[in-house]
């Protein structure tokens, strides 16, 4: 789990190091911190697993704050490689639409601290849980029902002992491909009694892979902080199929308390996060 640091500074090539954990290592050194330094390569969900992982690292007193960075630069191969798997929409990404096409891929990165609570930080949205699966259905496609991701989901909010019915505002994984919005959709129709407002925010941003996770809860955290809704960028006309209730405009008079931000990868590789108003 800790990575030694073999280089100096001097000689740490960033833009030749190609491991998991060249970025975290180039943040650890940059930013001269301390203590454990690795990453987390779960596909789509690799920086909201980091998620999880840094709030364990501090549960278990071993760290007073992490810096949780969600980053994923773009080359040829994963244009290719999704384009292979066609995946690829030839327009603009049009998440949980019944004309969806497939995805567009975007570059991004974010980066939280976490942090004990504290009276310093009473006034911030805080990091609840991080519920984590595997449902190992397939190398790059979901469960046809979602099941890894409402075990995800219903993890989260078992951990932080909340309720469903407690949850006002899904951020979905919604990745605008066929098979991963039909999953996400049933998965939460099939755990939430009563579904939440639910939106996507790839038709913003394009699908930012392994940072997605933590990209979107950045959009969750300001959504608990402004207090407001994201709208589904792209979306005109609801899949029929998709069970469960998205908004295409932003709503600027809800201010939610509770929130799931959703970030699902291949070989189901799920994590949910769930986030709390100050």
């Amino acid at each position: 789990m800790h990575c030694k640091i073999r280089q100096s500074p001097s000689n740490f090539h960033f833009l030749q190091i190609q491991t998991a954990q060249a970025t975290a290592e180039f943040l650890h050194r940059e930013l001269e911190l301390l203590g454990p330094c690795y990453g987390i390569s779960t596909a789509c969900s690799s920086s909201a697993k980091a998620l999880g992982a840094a709030q364990r690292l501090i549960a278990a007193d071993f760290c007073d704050a992490v810096l949780v960075a969600g980053v994923d630069s773009l080359c040829r191969l994963t244009l290719r490689g999704f384009h292979s798997l066609q995946l690829i929409s030839p327009e603009a990404c049009r998440p949980m639409d019944i004309n969806r096409r497939g995805i567009n891929i975007g570059e991004g990165a974010a980066l939280l601290l976490l942090e004990r609570p504290s009276p310093d930080n009473a006034t911030s949205p805080r990091l609840l849980a991080v519920g984590e699966s595997s449902d190992a259905h397939h190398m790059s496609a979901p469960h046809p029902e979602g099941a890894g991701a409402a075990l995800a989901m219903a993890q989260a909010l078992r951990l932080a002992g909340r309720d469903l019915s407690e949850v006002d505002y899904i951020n979905l994984h919604a990745t605008a491909s066929t098979l991963n919005d039909l999953a996400e959709a049933k998965a939460i129709a099939g755990l939430f009694p009563n579904p939440p407002p639910c939106s996507g925010v790839k038709g913003l941003f394009g699908h930012t892979l392994g940072a997605a996770g933590a990209v979107e809860t950045v959009v969750s955290l300001l959504a608990l902080d402004r207090g407001f809704l994201p709208g589904t960028c792209g979306l005109e006309q609801a899949d029929p199929l998709c069970p469960c209730p998205v908004i295409a405009a932003p709503r600027l008079d809800s201010a939610p308390k509770l929130v799931l931000s959703n970030a699902f990868g291949f070989g189901g590789n799920n994590a949910s996060v769930l986030l709390e108003a100050a």
